[in-house]
């Protein structure tokens, strides 16, 4: 009788647990609206000043959104609107990925809805223009397609940074054919 009591109270408890994953993620989405910063304050230092810089440069003074929405809503239509499921992505073309932009601070890198995002890039010899780069895998399927890569560039114009309007196409099909490059030599590796 013990055990059967036991058996039906962990039955209880564990498909009580069912939301908890999807709770938690509407919580942080909403933390993330009211306060975008919040974990870059809790690590001190110029984190939170950095983080403030972003959403001003980004976002032309709006709070949330970014650069790179227009990627962000082809993700979520493709995987049914956030419906809260988690996309699994490539793991070559992840790997692929993250071993092109290893030399950037990253922003974002998150495997399951397979969206990686550098910091913004700056280089010493160009003082006045920094760049940032936004991948996402868009496919379960180790396909050349993919993947896709959107890099944008910036402009400081005394006061404020400005976004570039100069096409960029042949830098966003390089660093995809680097993905793919590194992917298949991985894959290669792994499979051989």
């Amino acid at each position: 009788m013990k055990k059967f009591t036991l058996i039906i109270s962990l039955i209880f408890l564990i498909s009580g647990c069912g939301g908890v994953g999807k709770n938690y993620q509407q919580v942080k989405e909403r933390e993330m609206k009211t306060d975008p910063c919040k974990y870059d304050r809790i690590k001190g230092g110029k984190f939170e000043e950095r983080c403030r810089a972003r959403i001003a440069a980004g976002t032309d003074g709006k709070k949330g959104g970014g650069l790179f929405d227009s990627m962000l809503d082809e993700l979520r239509g493709e995987i049914g609107n956030g419906n809260g499921q988690n996309v699994a992505v490539n793991k070559w073309l992840w790997n692929g990925s993250i071993e092109t932009v290893q030399d950037f601070p990253l922003k974002i890198a998150d495997a399951f809805g397979g969206v990686i995002e550098t910091d913004w890039i700056n280089d010493n010899t160009i003082p006045n223009k920094r760049c940032a780069i936004k991948i996402l895998i868009k496919s379960k399927d180790f396909i050349s397609n993919g993947v896709s890569a959107n890099m944008i560039c910036q402009s400081f114009n005394g006061s404020d940074w400005i976004l570039n309007n100069e096409d960029l196409s042949q830098a966003n099909r390089e660093i995809e054919n680097s993905i793919l490059s590194l992917a298949r030599k991985s894959y290669l590796a792994f499979s051989s």
